[in-house]
C-alpha cells in the first residue's frame, strides 16, 4: 500500500506520562480531538480503525477464555494494523506479551526463549499473512510446540465491548529474557508502569514529535522495537506506516519490499529502525540518491532518523549520512538493565571515536563506573542492576572494550550465520543446537 502522508499541521501533542498501556496513550488528547480532521494514519487507518481492532482482538481473547495474567505470544509479523491491535488488546485485559527469540535452527528449538520461558497460554496471528517460509517454517513450528492455543484476529468482531480483571500499574505487561551470552537465558519483566516511564522517556531520546512520519519495520523480535520505537512513536506520532525489514534479506527479490523503498524515498520518512549493517545495505541498495526533505524540521543536519542498537559506529556510517541525507541513533544497553543507557548519534558532520558507544542521552539511570562495571539503577528497581561489558569514560564518550563473550568451543567449518540476530550471537540456541548436534553423533 502507497503511503499517505497527508495530513494538517497541528500543534505538537501534550502527552502527560500514563500509568497503564492503554489505547488512550495513541496520540494524547489532541489526536482524539482532531479526529474528524484526519490526524492519525496508520497505512491508511484512521485511530478508530485501530481501536476496533482492539476490540476485535479483546472479544476473541475473552471467548477463548484468556484471563489476567495469562501470557501472550504475538506471531504477526508486519506490525500493521492488526499487530498494534493485538498489543493493546493484551495490555487492557492485563495479559503478559511474551517477546519472541527468532529460531536458528531445528535443534535449537527448544532453547528458544519461547521453549525456555513459556509455553505462552495463546498466540496470535493473522490467518492472510503468509509465514510458512518465515525461517524456513520454523516461526510456525515454534508456535505449534511451545505457542498455545491459537487466535485468528481475522475471526474477531467489534460488535460487543468486552472488558476484563481491572489491571494496575505494577501488573506485568512486557516478558523478555537475556539472551545466555553471560550465563543462562532470565526472564526479565516490565510493569506497565515501567513501559509507560520508559517510552514517554524514549520518545524524547529518539524525537518523535507531531509531525513525525514514522516507518514500523520491526516486529516484537525484540524488546527495543517495542520501548524505543514503537510505543514512543504512538504516543506522538500522527503519521504510521507499517513495512517490514529482517534480519536475513530474504524478502529483496519482492516486489512488495521493492515497492515500499521506493514509496519511502518517494515520501521521505522522519524515522526508521534497521536492525543491523547487513540490512542497511539491503536498504540502501535500492537507493540512488538522497533522502528529500520533508515537512519535518531537520534534527542534526539530516532528514531521516534511523534507528540502529548496539554497536559501536565507524566512519562508513559517516559516509551514508553525507550520501543519502540521513542520521543514525545507534542505542546500547541490555534487557535487563537500560533500553537504551547509552546513545550514538552520528551524522554527517560527526566525527567518529573508535569503539564508542556515545553518551547518556539524559539522568533517567543513575549510573556509576567501576573498574569497567556500570552499575545501573532507577526508582521503580528493587536493586541495582550491573552490565558485564568492560566500559570507560573518556572525555565525555562512553568506551567499550571488547572482550571474550563465552567459551563455547564452536567446531571447525560451522555456520554460525544463523545464530546471529541483529547484532549478536543467540547464545542459548547456539549451545543447545552444539548440544544435540554432539548427541547424535
Amino acid at each position: 500500500m502507497p503511503i499517505d502522508w497527508n495530513f494538517d499541521d497541528f500543534p505538537e501533542a501534550e502527552v502527560e506520562t500514563p500509568k497503564l498501556v492503554t489505547r488512550d496513550i495513541i496520540g494524547g488528547e489532541i489526536m482524539r480531538d482532531t479526529q474528524e480532521k484526519g490526524g492519525f494514519v496508520y497505512d491508511g487507518h484512521s485511530l478508530n480503525d485501530v481501536y476496533r481492532e482492539i476490540d476485535k482482538t479483546k472479544n476473541l481473547l475473552i471467548n477463548a477464555g484468556a484471563k489476567k495474567g495469562d501470557l501472550v505470544t504475538i506471531g504477526i509479523m508486519v506490525v500493521d494494523i492488526t499487530h498494534i491491535g493485538a498489543i493493546f488488546a493484551c495490555a487492557e485485559l492485563g495479559l503478559k506479551v511474551f517477546i519472541l527469540d527468532s529460531p536458528a535452527t531445528l535443534e535449537s528449538l527448544p532453547f528458544t526463549k519461547l521453549a525456555l520461558h513459556g509455553p505462552s497460554d495463546f498466540h496470535i496471528y493473522n490467518s492472510q499473512e503468509p509465514t510458512e517460509h518465515i525461517y524456513n517454517g520454523l516461526h510456525d513450528e515454534m508456535m505449534k510446540r511451545y505457542g498455545g492455543v491459537g487466535i485468528d484476529v481475522l475471526e474477531g468482531d467489534d460488535t460487543t465491548y468486552r472488558t476484563g480483571e481491572e489491571v494496575y500499574p505494577s501488573d506485568p505487561f512486557i516478558v523478555s529474557s537475556t539472551s545466555g551470552t553471560t550465563g543462562p537465558s532470565k526472564p526479565v519483566l516490565f510493569s506497565h508502569e515501567e513501559t509507560m516511564t520508559l517510552s514517554e522517556r524514549n520518545a524524547k531520546v529518539f524525537e518523535f514529535k507531531t509531525k513525525s512520519k514514522v516507518i514500523h519495520s520491526r516486529n516484537l523480535h525484540h524488546v527495543s522495537a517495542m520501548l524505543t520505537h514503537l510505543l514512543p512513536a504512538l504516543m506522538y506520532g500522527y503519521c504510521h506506516s507499517s513495512f517490514a525489514i529482517g534480519h536475513d534479506g530474504s524478502y529483496l527479490d519482492t516486489q512488495d519490499y521493492r515497492d515500499g523503498v521506493a514509496d519511502m524515498h518517494k515520501e521521505t520518512p522522519s524515522h526508521i529502525m534497521i536492525p543491523n549493517k547487513k540490512e542497511l545495505h539491503n536498504f540502501l541498495s535500492m537507493i540512488d540518491s538522497p533522502f528529500k526533505h520533508t515537512a519535518v524540521e531537520p534534527k542534526h543536519e539530516c532528514v531521516m532518523n534511523i534507528n540502529m542498537c548496539g554497536f559501536a559506529m565507524d566512519e562508513e556510517f559517516v559516509q551514508i549520512a553525507r550520501d543519502y541525507n540521513v542520521c543514525f541513533m545507534s542505542h546500547y544497553g541490555s534487557i535487563d538493565t537500560a533500553i537504551p543507557l547509552l546513545v550514538n548519534r552520528v551524522d554527517k558532520n560527526s566525527v567518529i571515536v573508535d569503539n564508542s558507544l556515545g553518551v547518556l542521552p539524559d539522568d533517567y539511570y543513575k549510573t556509576t563506573l567501576e573498574n569497567g562495571r556500570m552499575k545501573v539503577e532507577h526508582p521503580l528497581w528493587d536493586e541495582p542492576r550491573y552490565l558485564e561489558d568492560d566500559l570507560e569514560y573518556v572525555d565525555g564518550l562512553y568506551i567499550i572494550h571488547p572482550k571474550k563473550r563465552n567459551d563455547i568451543e564452536i567446531p571447525e567449518g560451522f555456520d554460525i550465520s544463523p545464530f546471529f540476530i541483529d547484532t549478536k550471537i543467540n547464545y542459548e540456541q547456539l549451545r543447545g543446537h552444539l548440544k544435540i548436534i554432539e548427541k547424535k553423533g
